[in-house]
């Protein structure tokens, strides 16, 4: 068998382009002054080379990173594809690779992932944590000057003091629930359910804080349910609820916290032969492409996912630049469909 092909070194994109090892580095680490023709000349060596930069001597060289590590709390929700879609964009332009791992609903392993990300030091961490701080108040003050942006959950104070600051991005809770609110009371609705993890899971109760908050103003009836935020348990349970509610002379009315767990919902009112937009109602977050292609459209609560992804970036390649105390918070607006039926009023 034929030995492996050696991989190409500087000296070889160097040597092909007619230039020094210092010029080829200078030119394809975008450092230094080198005329465009000649930088040109050296890319197009290192392309035909294939030639790959060693990272891990890089940074042994020069004390810099271009690993950034991602945990995401559920793979199968296409909204963190979005996200990272964001957060791609901005990191191959800034010359970084993102290692991203799913801790799915998981405690422990999201604390293996931690470690994993740790040993293999990456320049920063963004994370979608499940739970209050969770292991993040573990591993921060074990990994100094590794800066870690959380996002997709409630900013908390015990993350700023586990050992360094931790800045989170998101959308604006408050103003995601009202619009889901308000467009319930508009449409009628004198009572609302919240559905949310588990409370060892639940890393966004700035929402749950908010529910509360607006329907004691507006007099509704506000219930909050807890339920494994995956597809078949989120239809169980409201498949049950929606039942009930029916079957006592009621109307169902259900605030989710992603458009994939609102496609839940239909299938729990097709399982019992009802309508979503007539027979229950349900209102959405993210607004997914396909969101708009069910059967009634579904009114959801929009954020620009690419936009969340790409401040995640940003703020782990310049760590504290342009975030407050509460993070960055992203606009939101009600995408109106036709998932919330009209009541008598």
């Amino acid at each position: 068998m034929p030995p492996p092909p050696r991989r190409a070194t500087l000296r070889d994109v160097a040597a092909r382009a007619g230039v020094s090892a210092a010029q080829a580095s200078l030119a394809l680490n975008g450092r230094g002054r080198v005329a465009p023709a000649t930088a040109e000349r050296i890319r197009r060596a290192a392309a035909e080379l294939d030639y790959q930069a060693d990272s891990r001597a890089r940074q042994l060289r020069t004390g810099q990173r271009s690993a950034y590590g991602v945990v995401i709390r559920n793979m199968r929700n296409p909204f963190f594809l979005d996200v990272l879609s964001g957060m791609e964009v901005r990191a191959h332009r800034e010359g970084a690779l993102l290692l991203i791992l799913s801790s799915d609903y998981d405690a422990d392993r999201e604390a293996a992932a931690l470690r994993r990300l740790g040993a293999e030091g990456v320049g920063g961490v963004a994370i979608a944590p499940i739970g209050r701080a969770g292991r993040l108040t573990e591993w921060i003050p074990r990994h100094p000057g590794i800066p870690v942006v959380a996002f997709n959950c409630t900013p908390d104070p015990a993350l700023s003091g586990a050992g360094g600051a931790v800045t989170t991005v998101g959308p604006d809770d408050g103003a995601a629930v009202s619009l889901a609110l308000g467009h319930l009371r508009e449409r009628g609705h004198r009572a609302a359910t919240l559905v949310t993890a588990p409370l060892e899971l639940a890393a966004d109760w700035g929402r749950e804080e908010e529910f509360h908050r607006r329907c004691a103003e507006w007099g509704l009836r506000g219930t909050v349910v807890r339920c494994p935020l995956d597809h078949a348990s989120v239809a169980r349970m409201a498949a049950e609820r929606i039942g009930r509610a029916r079957g006592g002379g009621g109307h169902e009315a259900l605030v989710v916290n992603s458009d994939h767990l609102g496609t839940a919902v239909y299938d729990a009112a097709r399982s019992l032969g009802l309508r979503v937009g007539r027979d229950a109602s349900v209102v959405g977050h993210d607004d997914l492409p396909t969101s708009a292609l069910l059967d009634p459209g579904l009114t959801t609560v929009a954020l620009d996912r690419a936009l969340l992804g790409d401040h995640v970036m940003r703020l782990l390649l310049s760590p504290g630049e342009g975030a407050g105390a509460d993070g960055v918070r992203l606009p939101v607006h009600l995408v109106e469909r036709d998932s919330v039926a009209v009541l008598d009023t």
